[in-house]
């Protein structure tokens, strides 16, 4: 089994700071933070991955996605839905107009994002973890694990990781609905896998989190008994 000296934590969406500021330019309307924040935004994903692990570190990105997706590419496929890395409009709703140099400093809280995932490294002897959540319907998985078919896939951890969670009765599903996992650097001498949680499992409708001791109980030995496996 392959074993890491430490492992990052990549948070990109649990935030909602910035939207209605200076360089989020949305306009502030309840219906807007309903309907389309509060769907793409991965609630809580910093507490539910957190750890009291020294050898777990976890890089946050601070600002919404509605201001930088910070993991979204250059040239992304979704560009063409406004969806790219500097969101143009969603569900209806259209982003106030940004000048040359507010979108140069919004890319740059991108670059800064990945800079700080790569200086967190070590090499090959790291794992990155791509923390996300997702919105299912009752027949979803409970979790989706997400993998890039190259050189940062490696299948004992893919396999651990599976394995455990079903271990500890959460349905699992591979590149599905999601497919890939984070690479920050073009020199991908470290490991890379996704976990997405299905957010019927720790939120309640209106959003809060769930309040059964039990469930966080079976969830942090899960996760806890991962991550002891994957470190040395």
């Amino acid at each position: 089994m392959a074993k890491f000296k430490n492992i990052v934590l990549n948070i990109p969406h649990s935030s909602i700071n910035g939207i209605f500021g200076e360089y989020g330019k949305w306009s502030p309307n309840p219906y807007f933070m309903k309907d389309c924040v509060a769907k793409l935004t991965d609630w809580y994903t910093d507490i539910l991955f957190g750890t009291k692990n020294e050898k777990v570190k976890s890089v946050i990105f601070p600002y919404s996605r509605f201001v930088c997706d910070a993991e979204r590419l250059v040239d992304d496929p979704m560009e063409a839905e406004g969806q790219g890395i500097i969101y143009t409009h969603y569900g209806g709703y259209t982003r106030g107009l940004l000048t040359e140099d507010e979108r140069k400093h919004i890319l740059s809280l991108r670059t800064e994002h990945l800079d700080r995932l790569t200086e967190a490294l070590e090499d090959d002897a790291s794992l990155i973890i791509d923390c996300q959540s997702f919105n299912g319907e009752n027949n979803d998985c409970d979790i989706c694990i997400g993998y890039n078919n190259d050189e940062t896939c490696d299948d004992e951890t893919l396999l651990l990781v599976k394995q455990t969670f079903r271990k500890y009765n959460y349905s699992v599903a591979l590149n599905d609905p999601y497919a890939n996992s984070i690479a920050p650097s073009t020199d991908k001498r470290f490991k890379s896998i996704m976990i997405e949680v299905n957010k019927k499992l720790y939120l309640y409708n209106d959003n809060q989190l769930c309040g059964d001791k039990f469930h966080w109980m079976r969830w942090y030995g899960c996760l806890n008994r991962i991550y002891e496996g994957l470190l040395i």
